[in-house]
């Protein structure tokens, strides 16, 4: 299949509205955060930060400042995190902000890390969490989320605990908090309700000392909201664990450019369908809960992949995004306490999910592992980072003849975001689970202020996305065109460094105005002339390529452009005092002047760096250099776990339907109960006594076929898992105590094939394929270590 495709990008911004919302008080003396109509502006420049959600309670303390750095370090800017309510005041009156639960502490970390806070104090969260965040002692007090005195009296207390908590640490303080959420997936409307109540929430939280220059609402599922005095934010998931469906879902609007501000359907409990559009002339397009990844209902078991997350990001910023927020980014496990704080359909909300896990297949999971997500988002960060002040402005336009219909097959799924002469082309042809065709001699062109401009003819393949410069300038160089996607850019002095990455399968061309440029060294890159163009086209299949480009005034600048592989490995660092871009393997986070990497212990970490003519390492080709930051430890830190039977259990136990919820077409079956896990497979694992003193994280890779498990320590649930058909990856260490292993025991519900739920179709293959339905095949340990390069080079 062909595709023509034209786009016209604006001749001049768009207006900007600056006096509707009543937003950006509570200002610090030297530093501005304010909001328009169309973006943020920090410092008086427009900013397009990225989000994410990252819950304190939900993970040890113990661990958040690492945690924090790494989503620094995946191109996040701001944390963000729900604070729960039945977390601090399981009985009503006895607060507890110690330990896990130290939000203080938590919001002082970020700070420590880089990271803005933007806290979502609800009171009430959802977030798959027992009636969703309220404490059950509340639940009989009388009328909820609503105007009603008594629960205001409640709602009071609880705000007030919060602003004690981070008292100075506000941005008109000097502290990194600069936005709140009130309520979630708030659906209620009339007297009391809706945008009184919205408004009645904002003043509790101002006189209990939550002072933002930001206040936003859930624009999902209604639009009833005290319209200057708060932003609604919008959401994008590629799939829904809430879906009652046993099947794929049908093609989702998050994968069509679509500049309309449609709420789309998020999942609310109520099921209350969504309605309206967000006001584009008063209200920019913030999202609040794009799909960092994807919860595991019983009922529902998604696996989403890390093209699934990418096309969503882009085809939303490509759709006019200026603020991108993730739920969730981070990973966690809910809190031991006096009652399981997880949801379900026994308490009259619409999920069982696990009791424990809130992994969530995040960037970053339940244990802090990196995911392919993790690198694949941080190229589309690192390109908000570097480009979001001038993209920010910039309009975005649908490509002449789009269709925003989610199930079209075609044309090609093609926007831009610009302005005049410059801007940038978005392009997706991936959607989950309904592969679009391949579109063959794509040629786009791009009605500019100066003119049109064409883009090279390419294919582009069934799953590809993309984001390609337009009039991009380098120094006083401008590429008028490149089908390579830029990744980042820093100044140093008056020479730029422009990095970009090679799709793996698009061909790569990038046009230069012959007339901007002195000099071109191609890095072996072949080079034609054409007309008043400089046509650069490297191998496809090129892992890193170094141009050396001389501008018109003389300035030497550098085009960096990297396999997408190695794009997916690199991060920015300032190090030894220059800004850098580093490639490693493993995670790599800053700790202040050092670099750490996080690495498997059995095996070397290596950061490639530019530029590096002042490190010392392995010289490599253009002008990068390979360090050592650690050495394979000789220690046997990779190995399958010894394990025992004690219990053999191939038989699943017969299927309980929940309550039917009337958004639903029917009932969706109960997760095993406590009972059935006592009558389940039970095997006790043996780890090796000296792997509790090695120290760093330790992580179990658990393969096992059945519907759902449990791992115990002592007798104590300490994780639970629904199978999606994937490895269950859990991190041993949490449960050492006094330098030993506790008895650590596996509980198996055996599977049923013909159970009513969704699995993915390698999970339905897998389990198709098995002999025993109730089993533990494997478990793999790896040891992991920090490895601090500073002091290595």
């Amino acid at each position: 299949m062909t595709a023509s495709i034209s786009i016209r990008l604006p001749v001049a911004p768009a207006a900007v509205e600056r006096d509707f919302l009543n937003l950006g008080h509570y200002q610090p003396a030297e530093r501005r955060l304010t909001v328009n109509s169309r973006y943020l502006e920090l410092d008086g420049e427009p900013w397009l930060p990225v989000m994410g959600e990252f819950h304190y309670s939900r993970y040890p303390a113990g661990e958040w400042e690492t945690e924090l750095r790494k989503m620094r370090a995946g191109g996040v800017s701001i944390v963000a995190s729900y604070v729960f309510w039945n977390h601090h005041e399981p009985e009503r009156g006895s607060f507890d902000w110690r330990g896990d639960r130290d939000l203080r502490r938590f919001v002082q970390l970020a700070a420590k890390a880089g990271l803005y806070v933007y806290l979502r104090p609800g009171p009430w969260v959802h977030a798959e969490s027992r009636y969703g965040g309220f404490p059950d002692w509340l639940i009989g007090i009388g009328e909820l989320r609503c105007n009603a005195p008594a629960y205001l009296a409640e709602v009071t207390r609880f705000y007030g605990q919060i602003g004690a908590q981070v008292h100075d640490l506000m941005w008109q303080d000097g502290g990194p908090v600069i936005g709140v959420q009130l309520e979630n997936e708030y659906d209620r409307t009339g007297p009391g309700c809706g945008a009184e109540h919205i408004a009645e929430l904002k003043r509790i939280a101002i006189e209990s000392g939550l002072r933002v220059p930001l206040y936003t609402v859930t624009g999902w599922p209604t639009l009833d909201i005290p319209p200057r005095d708060v932003v609604p934010v919008s959401g994008a998931y590629p799939d829904g664990f809430w879906q009652g469906s046993a099947e794929p879902l049908p093609p989702s609007g998050v994968f069509v450019f679509n500049t309309e501000r449609a709420i789309g359907e998020m999942g609310n409990v109520g099921g209350t369908p969504a309605e309206g559009r967000v006001d584009k002339t008063h209200y920019p397009f913030f999202l609040a809960e794009a799909g960092g990844g994807m919860h595991t209902s019983y009922h529902r078991r998604v696996a989403v992949t890390a093209d699934d997350l990418a096309a969503t990001t882009l085809v939303q910023i490509g759709s006019g995004a200026t603020l991108y927020g993730y739920y969730m980014y981070h990973g966690g496990t809910n809190p031991a306490g006096p009652r399981r704080y997880n949801e379900t359909q026994d308490t009259g909300y619409p999920n069982d999910v696990a009791v424990m896990g809130y992994d969530f297949r995040a960037p970053l999971g339940q244990y802090g592992q990196t995911r392919q997500s993790y690198g694949r988002l941080r190229c589309l960060h690192l390109f908000l980072q570097a480009f979001g002040a001038e993209l920010a402005p910039m309009d975005a336009v649908l490509a002449e003849g789009a269709n925003i219909d989610a199930a079209a097959r075609e044309p090609l799924r093609v926007a831009a975001r610009g302005v005049g002469e410059q801007g940038f082309v978005f392009i997706n042809n991936h959607v989950r689970h309904h592969p679009l065709p391949d579109f063959r001699d794509v040629a786009i062109k791009v009605a500019t202020a100066s003119g049109e401009r064409s883009f090279p003819v390419v294919d582009v393949p069934s799953g590809a996305y993309a984001i390609w410069p337009l009039g991009a300038r380098i120094g006083a160089v401008v590429l008028r065109t490149a089908t390579v996607q830029p990744l980042t850019r820093w100044q140093d002095g008056a020479h730029t460094t422009w990095v970009a990455f090679i799709h793996p399968d698009i061909t790569p061309t990038l046009s230069f105005e012959r007339d901007s440029l002195r000099e071109l060294d191609a890095g072996g890159a072949e080079v034609e002339r054409d007309g008043t163009l400089l046509r650069v086209r490297p191998a496809a299949d090129s892992k890193i390529i170094t141009l050396r480009l001389v501008d018109a005034a003389g300035t030497r600048h550098t085009v960096l452009l990297l396999s997408r592989d190695y794009a997916e490995r690199a991060s920015r660092v300032r190090f030894r005092g220059r800004e850098r871009l580093a490639i490693s393997e493993y995670a790599l986070y800053q700790n202040g002047e050092d670099l750490v990497a996080i690495a498997p212990a059995a095996e070397g970490a290596d950061v490639v760096f530019h530029p590096a003519d002042d490190l010392v390492g392995e010289p490599l080709s253009g002008g990068f250099v390979r360090v050592r930051a650690a050495l394979p430890e000789n220690a046997p830190l990779q190995a399958s776990v010894p394990f025992e039977v004690l219990h053999d259990q191939p038989q699943a136990p017969a299927v309980r339907l929940g309550p039917h919820i009337p958004w639903r077409t029917g009932p969706v079956p109960l997760a095993p109960d406590d009972a059935e896990f006592e009558q389940a497979t039970r095997v006790r694992l043996d780890v090796p006594a000296e792997w509790a003193q090695l120290g760093g994280r330790l992580l179990a890779e658990i393969d096992y076929i059945g519907e759902a498990a449990r791992l115990y320590a002592d007798g104590v649930l300490v994780d639970d898992n629904f199978s999606d058909g994937e490895p269950w990856y859990v991190g041993l260490d949490r449960f050492i105590r006094d330098g030993r292993w506790p008895t650590l025991e596996l509980r198996i519900v055996a599977a049923r094939p013909d159970l009513p739920v969704f699995r993915e179709a390698a999970a339905r293959a897998r389990l198709a394929e098995a002999t025993h339905l109730g089993c533990l095949r494997d478990v793999r340990l790896s040891a992991w270590r920090e490895a601090y390069l500073a002091s290595a080079i």
